[in-house]
Order: C-alpha cells, then structure tokens, then sequence
C-alpha cells in the first residue's frame, strides 16, 4: 500500500505549486445593468416571464506568458475570445443576447398587473443570472486557467398599452 501512496503524494505536489507559480494571472469581470420590456400579467400570477435579455459584459484580463482565450457565459450562452483577438490586450468587452428560456423568473406581487394599473411600472432585479469570464494563459508550456464570475441587474419595465381615449401623462411628452 505504501507503493501507491507516492505517486499519488507527488501528483498532488505538482498541482498545488503550479498554481501558485502562476498567480500573476487575473480575470475580473463587470456587466452594465440590462433593461427588458415586459407586458402586464394578471395578479393571480405572482411570477414574471422574462423576454430575451442583451447583456453588456467586461472583462479586464492579465496573463503571466501569453492569453490563449477568454470566455464570457451567461447561463448557456457563450462568446469565446481567440488568442488573436486578445493578443496584446488588457481587457475585452462583449455583448450577448440570453434567450427567455435561459433566465430564472422573477417574483413579485405588484409589478406590472394587466387589472391594477397603479402596480409598479418599473422593477429591478439582481441576481436571476450570472456572468462568468474564463481566462487561459499559458507560459513555457505551462497552460492555467482563472475563472471570475458576477451577479447580473436586470430592470424590468413594464410597457402598458396607453387606450385611444387615455391623454397621455406628463412623463409622456
């Protein structure tokens, strides 16, 4: 039994020092808040559909060697940046369009009813989703990879349809 506990000793070694080796590596990433349009709901549903939401995403990227690729994701959504397109490069910027069927709901009791026309217009969210960067750097044969992620705002608004006979308000004009 000895005999094994060696090799495996040894392999453990070499994963933690490699990442130490490697810390000047970094990957932070930031997302403007996203806006999206809903239509009212009645009151016997406490949870909101979200359409598909466009997300603006950053990443500022630093690489000890050279950076082999970044990778933004938002649920199952993805843009990968090659080594050419972030050669040389300190941070990178992307936006990507989330379909609905990849966001959470959102809940709440008075925002945006189809019967109650003083319920909240406007609502905003934190968290339903979340960014994720990906950072590969690789030097002298040595590849890593440092990962960074942050929860997404979103602001729902709430578009009522305004009726032939309604005067428009003065928010409106």
């Amino acid at each position: 039994m000895n005999y094994y506990l060696l090799p495996i000793l040894a392999l453990f070694a070499a994963t933690v020092c490699i990442p130490i080796a490697m810390a000047d590596s970094e990957v932070i990433v930031a997302a403007q808040e996203a806006k999206a349009a809903v239509t009212p709901r009645s009151s016997d549903r406490k949870l909101v559909n979200l359409p598909a939401v466009k997300f603006a995403l950053r990443a500022a990227i630093r690489c000890r060697g050279e950076a082999d690729s970044l990778t933004f994701s938002v649920a199952d959504t993805f843009v990968t940046f090659s080594k050419d397109e972030i050669d040389g490069q300190r941070s990178a910027e992307t936006t990507m369009t989330v379909p609905a069927h990849q966001l959470t709901l959102a809940a709440s009791s008075n925002f945006c009813l189809s019967d109650d026309a003083t319920s909240a217009d406007e609502l905003t969210v934190s968290g339903l989703a979340t960014a994720h960067a990906s950072l590969r750097c690789s030097e002298k044969g040595i590849a890593t990879a440092r990962f960074a992620s942050t929860p997404l705002q979103v602001r729902l608004v709430c578009v009522r349809e305004q009726k032939e006979d309604q005067v428009p308000s003065s928010a409106d004009r």
